[in-house]
């Protein structure tokens, strides 16, 4: 099936990441045309950069933020990590997640960015040259975490958790 995809920003990038996970896209017109099997469609849903959908005939609003762009390593290691890494991810940063034992949770951020990458690395390896982190303990890296309450976290989960209570995966 054919969907009309309206961009938040950037529909360059869009097209680039979003081609990766459908069967074709092309922009025209400013707007991203894909063939996408009925299925998928939710993953439109959880795409960061696109505003809104258009399939069957339905506008659906999308996720907002800006495509992935930028690296930026988090860690996993707490429900509030999580939160942030979501709203990091909207927000367009691919991150590399240090070592975690969060499987269910890297799971979940997966559903919005499929190339989040997992490191066996309890610190950030000089090699990667990222300069930009959700660890405000690190003072070597550019902190570019956003502020979440205890509301938002819980609210986040809830909302990244496909069909499942958030009070399921501690």
């Amino acid at each position: 099936m054919k969907a009309e995809i309206k961009p938040a920003k950037d529909p360059e990038k869009l097209l680039h990441n979003i081609s990766k996970r459908v069967k074709s896209a092309d922009l025209e017109d400013g707007k991203i045309i894909v063939e996408i099997s009925e299925e998928k469609l939710d993953m439109i849903e959880r795409t960061p950069g696109v505003e809104s959908f258009e399939a069957k005939g339905e506008k659906i609003s999308g996720l907002k933020g800006r495509p992935i762009q930028e690296d930026a390593y988090a860690k996993l290691e707490s429900r509030e990590d999580f939160a942030k890494a979501v709203l990091a991810t909207i927000q367009g940063y691919n991150l590399k997640i240090l070592e975690t034992e969060r499987e269910w949770d890297m799971r979940l951020l997966r559903r919005f960015n499929p190339d989040i990458k997992q490191l066996k690395h309890d610190t950030p390896p000089g090699i990667l040259d990222i300069n930009k982190t959700l660890d405000s303990s690190d003072d070597k890296r550019e902190d570019v975490s956003p502020e979440v309450s205890d509301e938002d976290i819980e609210m986040i989960y809830s909302f990244a958790t496909p069909g499942k209570s958030s009070e399921t995966h501690e």
